[in-house]
């Protein structure tokens, strides 16, 4: 049993938009020691009131942390913690989540923690061979320490069941200008073959600027839910869509928690040929696109009634559960 530090620290769990770390400390806490999973979050603190009694630190969306509040200080302080795990021989497993930021976009600040992420972690995971390629690319000299597994899934929602749908394309989640969705509006508009689609956006936004844009494009055939919904809503939806979409613009993303939940829901996926979603493009359940010029091609040319669709997906889902996450952790780690 190892004793294990994990970041960050979700106090709030009913009705989180992002439950991966709940589910990561559940799935830890079945055979470690999770030292923070009672404590209350004191942030950036943590690191400190926890440091002698963690073996391993795991650590997820670090690079963020200058984007808090007193972001300045938390850098400085957590780059002091970074200096005492080499003191004390602490270990750390860093979580590649993005390759950047996706709201701040390429910035210095951002790059100093990668730089300092790449060189002191003794671990690192992602979830898509975009991160490994990133890695190869930006920071060859530590490519050894990564390993790539794809995003676990908790249980199943849902089957993708043919018949007539309500909507063609189901666009869903937290609404931010790196996920492209104006643009895919603007595409519908000079798009003969997709002036008709029914389209259903449901999601807060809460850059009121940008909504005022969605708004301005949105195309009589689409419709625009301003909402928080739970993920068992959420799949009402995704079973009266043909596609769940995703519009991502970002070369930031990796992975996405919104497209292990969408799979979960029995969607038929159609995303950007890049990351986790080009990972999969061989499973039955996911169509991947370079460009919106493709989609239409690749509408017209689906077979809802394959029976791939559902076998992909429940090998695939079980093939990678947090449980065998951890597992794999447990090989990499040695703990």
């Amino acid at each position: 049993m190892a004793a294990i530090f994990l970041y960050p620290k979700i106090d709030k769990v009913i009705g989180s938009p992002n439950p991966y770390v709940f589910n990561f400390q559940e799935a830890l806490s079945k055979k470690h020691l999770v030292v923070n999973a009672k404590a209350p979050n004191r942030g950036i603190l943590s690191f400190f009131t926890h440091f002698f009694k963690a073996d391993l630190f795991i650590l997820n969306w670090p690079e963020t942390i200058p984007e808090k509040k007193f972001g300045g200080i938390q850098k400085a302080l957590f780059s002091v913690f970074l200096g005492m795990t080499k003191l004390f021989s602490k270990k750390i497993l860093w979580v590649l989540h993005n390759k950047g930021s996706h709201h701040k976009g390429e910035n210095a600040v951002t790059r100093d923690m990668f730089n300092k992420l790449m060189s002191h972690s003794d671990y690192i995971i992602t979830h898509s061979h975009a991160g490994k390629d990133f890695v190869a690319v930006a920071y060859p000299n530590f490519l050894a320490k990564v390993h790539v597994i794809p995003h676990p899934f908790t249980e199943k929602l849902g089957d993708y069941r043919e018949g007539e749908k309500k909507y063609d394309f189901l666009i869903w989640g937290s609404i931010f200008p790196y996920k492209g969705i104006d643009n895919f509006l603007s595409y519908l508009q000079k798009t003969p073959e997709l002036k008709d689609a029914k389209v259903l956006i449901i999601g807060r936004c809460t850059d009121q600027e940008y909504k005022s844009k969605i708004l301005s494009i949105l195309p009589e055939s689409a419709d625009y839910k301003d909402e928080l919904l739970s993920l068992e809503e959420i799949a009402v939806y995704s079973d009266q869509s043909r596609f769940t979409l995703f519009t991502y613009k970002s070369q930031t993303v990796i992975s996405s928690g919104s497209l292990v939940d969408s799979i979960r829901m029995g969607a038929v996926v159609l995303g950007p040929d890049h990351g986790a979603f080009k990972d999969m493009e061989d499973l039955a359940f996911m169509h991947t696109y370079k460009d919106f010029n493709e989609i239409p091609k690749i509408i017209s040319e689906f077979d809802p009634a394959d029976a791939r669709i559902e076998a992909d997906r429940n090998t695939f889902m079980k093939q990678n559960t947090w449980h065998n996450f951890v597992e794999k952790i447990e090989k990499i780690t040695g703990i």
